[in-house]
């Protein structure tokens, strides 16, 4: 038995897995690390709320399983200490905690950093997984902290967990089902000068020195506990507790939760399965968002714990691909065809269409105008180059290639015709994105222009610049208006979102292929490289293919010239004629002549297939 003033305890050799502390019975607990190394390794306990070691524990070799170490302490409960390992002379957290303490005030070095064991139940309520489809499903993707930092964000718990529950009516309104926080576990936002996140010691800064933060949190994190400075108490353990209720509320209101995570590449594979699991069992996420190596996805998609929770990555091998369709790609290629097509770039109809029915049945594809390293939707319509200089970095950072257009003015304008012009073209961006087979996924704040200044890469602006400014909701709400009725009319009509790519070709024998591409020329998708426009019709009866009952068959025409265009109209079915529900041109008029749509310059218009009395049908066929 080993004693010192405050503890009585008994050590012995423990078991390696998990890796962590894990609390086995009133004043037992066993502790496990990884140690790479001959180094030699001990357990700092520590006096709770200090740095005062209350004593040291050496790991023996006769604890050591290949680089890992365990013990089991018999006399301690996990509440009666906070702890930290040496390895070498090194001090190091545990990377397994659920609670690291000091963290709680955001931007400032905590004075104590210690890992600790959070041991509050939870009331789940009855709370299970929502489970949709990627095909149903319409991602918003969130910032936690800049979110609803805003002055004007109307919300009391500003930046934190509970402004995003506070948001709830705000999200359900515009019709989005599931929620995308970037990184939103413990990381150290700390970037100049800063000791590693695992060193219990306080930072000292000179009165002149600026602080670079990072605002993102694409850095090595402690990957199992939410970050507490996104939490609006600073209670110890509050994180985990508002970020389990957010979940649940958003769950009560019919929106889905997944987490970005990033991971260096030196972090040891076995802690990132660990993890998925870990948030998908504790924090009832979702989905998980993570790009890692073709092994490592390979890996946890053939997890049967994470078979169906949505996993989002870079890409994945058709060919090693275990259970189709909680998979998803997430990558830049539609946004970049969409883009380019979009500021009527030639040689891009083809590609634009191509991404438009882009759908592989192996996994869902994520499709993206904007997000938070590339230009905001209102920055792609006015900029035209970066404009990162708050950054400290001579504007040298950030992507290269924007694919934007300023629409003639470099910035900020009151110019009537180059507003006008934007409002436009973002519309025609929101068209491309909601109406396109796949899932969308829109960056928070882009519904009502939400704006960067220019810069595309804000990776350590926690201001203004990165916070969303819900003063905009008001100013661009015709943007908002057009985003949320593209949302429910996405929703009413499954054949703008199966569960598997249109093939081009009528192999169901309904009447008509499922999708068709137009030109001028009826049925064919003019590829010349100086063409800048097509029509789209997908067939609505070829959604009962898919669990639905037949739909209205839609034609939506993207014209992205500066002139007007016309595009041959196939017929719109039996007894049937064309309607046209809405365009992206707030002035110019659509109309159809002569079975020829006549589309102005730089606009998407959408038309339906509706049912006529057939007297009336027959003097339209015999006109």
């Amino acid at each position: 038995m080993n004693k010192t003033d405050e503890l009585c305890y008994r050590v012995r050799v423990g078991e390696p897995e998990p890796l962590g502390t894990l609390e086995k019975g009133r004043k037992l607990i066993n502790i496990a690390i990884i140690a790479d190394g001959d180094d030699k390794c001990s357990l700092i306990l520590y006096k709770k709320g200090t740095l005062n070691i209350a004593t040291e524990i050496p790991f023996t070799e006769d604890m050591r399983y290949g680089n890992v170490y365990a013990m089991e302490i018999e006399g301690i409960a996990t509440g009666d200490f906070e702890y930290a390992f040496r390895i070498g002379s090194t001090i190091v957290q545990d990377p397994f905690a659920n609670i690291i303490n000091g963290t709680s005030v955001w931007g400032k070095t905590p004075a104590i950093t210690t890992s600790g064991v959070y041991r509050g139940k939870y009331d789940w309520q009855g709370d299970k997984p929502l489970n949709h489809s990627y095909e149903d499903t319409i991602i918003y993707r969130i910032h936690v902290r800049g979110f609803t930092k805003s002055k004007f964000s109307k919300v009391k718990h500003k930046g934190t967990f509970k402004g995003i529950v506070e948001k709830i009516p705000y999200l359900k309104e515009l019709g989005i089902n599931m929620v995308e926080l970037m990184p939103a576990y413990e990381f150290n936002e700390i970037m100049k000068n800063s000791f590693p996140v695992s060193e219990p010691r306080a930072m000292k800064f000179k009165q002149d020195e600026k602080v670079k933060l990072n605002y993102w949190g694409y850095c090595e994190g402690n990957y199992f506990t939410p970050k507490a400075s996104y939490a609006s108490s600073k209670k110890r353990g509050a994180a985990i507790k508002e970020f389990k209720d957010m979940v649940r509320e958003l769950h009560k209101n019919d929106i889905e939760v997944t987490m970005e995570f990033y991971f260096p590449e030196y972090i040891n594979p076995y802690l990132i399965y660990q993890c998925f699991r870990f948030w998908v069992r504790e924090y009832h996420i979702d989905g998980i968002h993570c790009n890692i190596s073709e092994g490592m996805r390979d890996m946890i998609q053939k997890d049967p714990y994470l078979s169906r929770t949505k996993l989002m990555s870079y890409g994945w091998n058709e060919e090693k691909v275990y259970s189709k369709k909680h998979l998803a790609e997430y990558n830049d290629a539609f946004m970049s065809v969409g883009r380019c097509f979009l500021k009527g770039d030639e040689g891009r109809t083809a590609d634009m269409a191509e991404r438009f029915r882009y759908n592989p049945d192996y996994a869902a594809v994520i499709n993206y105008m904007s997000t938070n390293d590339t230009f905001s939707m209102m920055d792609m319509v006015s900029y035209s180059r970066n404009h990162n200089e708050a950054n400290d970095e001579d504007n040298r950072d950030g992507r290269k290639l924007n694919y934007s257009w300023n629409c003639g003015f470099e910035g900020e304008t009151k110019r009537k015709g180059v507003c006008a012009l934007r409002m436009k073209q973002i519309k025609n961006a929101f068209a491309l994105l909601l109406l396109s087979q796949g899932t969308p996924m829109i960056y928070a704040g882009d519904e009502f222009g939400h704006t960067c200044k220019g810069n595309n890469n804000p990776y350590c602006q926690d201001n203004e610049i990165s916070w969303i400014n819900w003063n905009l909701l008001n100013r661009n709400k015709e943007i908002y208006e057009f985003v949320k009725k593209l949302i429910k009319f996405r929703k009413e009509h499954p054949i703008l979102h199966l569960s598997k790519q249109m093939q081009g070709k009528d192999y169901h024998a309904l009447g008509m292929p499922d999708i068709s591409y137009h030109s001028e020329k009826t049925w064919t998708l003019d590829r010349d490289v100086l063409v800048r426009h097509f029509g789209v019709m997908m067939y609505g009866k070829y959604s009962r293919l898919f669990g639905q009952n037949d739909d209205s068959t839609i034609f939506i025409a993207f014209n992205m010239h500066w002139e007007e265009q016309k595009v041959g109209l196939p017929t719109a079915g039996k007894d049937c004629k064309w309607k046209i529900l809405f365009n992206t041109s707030e002035k110019e008029k659509c109309e159809i002549k002569n079975r020829m749509l006549e589309i102005p310059p730089r606009t998407t218009v959408v038309l339906e297939s509706v049912k006529v009395r057939k007297e009336i049908y027959a003097a339209e066929v015999k006109e």
